[in-house]
């Protein structure tokens, strides 16, 4: 029997859409053993109720949650959730299976990006950055990283075959306890610094990938990201950018530039150079304002003291 813990992470304000992550739980062909619900100290409870979950609280931040929960975790498997997700009552039991045919650690939901629906034009740009390239890998990963922190899906990958990959969404995330363990999450609280932990879930993912931890990727189960934060606010956009200058250039340096040997250690230098180039002129012609801009000057300004103080950190 498969005994695994659920932990949501959530402020106890999702409303329905929580309540729709509760009916997926509840509804769970495999049962778990336990679920708990983590919260930001002071925070108040959420009045939608399974009516066995458990309540716990830690520090407020994403990461701290999540690091909260893989240190609280006793069972020998974990799965992580936002409090904005629903998913089919086979979901668990895909997921596993999933990830003992392939002989991974972890597994995740195939999941639509957000690129695939943008336009021809916007596909081209991103591709220009580096952001998200669509390709033929010739391999079994569905995500890759490339050399300048952003996505690579690749397009020939044979569904007929285990499916692994490098990176996931923050979402969900089921795995080995102990595997989530040995990464160490709380080493990068350095995410929760820039006021906003983009891109957390490519951190927790590709440190396991670095690790040496297979994830895997199911393609054939329902889940879908209710996204509860869509409706943004004007501090959040600024945060926003302010993270994706700053703390990925510091996922570049760590997890890319650091792992890199020989004349690929200097090609990545120069594409990240360009995306951070690119990036920034594209805000500048897309915003019109200065208080992003000046946001993003704060992220480039974070990340390269960062670098500057850390200069030899490892995994």
């Amino acid at each position: 029997m498969l005994d695994y813990s659920i932990y949501i992470r959530t402020l106890g304000k999702g409303g329905d859409k929580y309540m729709k992550l509760l009916h997926s739980i509840d509804s769970q062909t495999i049962k778990p053993t336990r679920v708990v619900v983590v919260l930001p100290t002071g925070y108040k409870r959420p009045k939608e109720r399974l009516g066995y979950e458990h309540f716990a609280f830690s520090e407020k931040g994403m990461i701290m949650q999540r690091v909260f929960a893989i240190n609280d975790a006793k069972t020998p498997y974990i799965l992580l959730l936002d409090d904005d997700v629903e998913f089919e009552p086979q979901f668990v039991e895909k997921l596993y299976q999933t990830m003992t045919s392939a002989n991974a650690d972890c597994c995740i939901a195939k999941m639509k990006n957000d690129a695939e629906s943008a336009s021809k034009i916007k596909r081209k740009i991103f591709h220009l950055i580096g952001s998200t390239v669509y390709k033929n890998t010739h391999d079994q990963f569905f995500y890759k990283i490339n050399l300048c922190g952003g996505f690579i899906v690749n397009t020939g990958y044979n569904p007929t075959k285990p499916v692994y990959s490098q990176t996931g969404h923050g979402s969900h995330c089921f795995a080995k306890t102990a595997a989530l363990k040995d990464i160490h999450f709380e080493d990068e609280l350095w995410l929760e610094a820039s006021g906003y932990p983009l891109p957390e879930d490519q951190v927790m993912f590709y440190k396991l990938y670095l690790k040496g931890y297979k994830i895997s990727v199911c393609l054939n189960t329902y889940f879908c990201h209710l996204d509860a934060a869509s409706t943004n606010d004007g501090r959040r956009y600024l945060k926003i950018a302010q993270a994706k200058a700053g703390n990925f250039m510091i996922f570049w340096y760590r997890f890319i530039y650091m792992q890199t040997k020989g004349i690929k250690k200097y090609w990545s230098v120069f594409l990240t150079t360009g995306r951070i180039f690119m990036e920034c002129v594209l805000y500048i012609l897309k915003c019109h304002n200065i208080k992003v801009i000046q946001s993003t000057y704060h992220g480039l300004l974070f990340g390269f003291h960062y670098i500057k103080n850390n200069p030899r950190i490892t995994l």
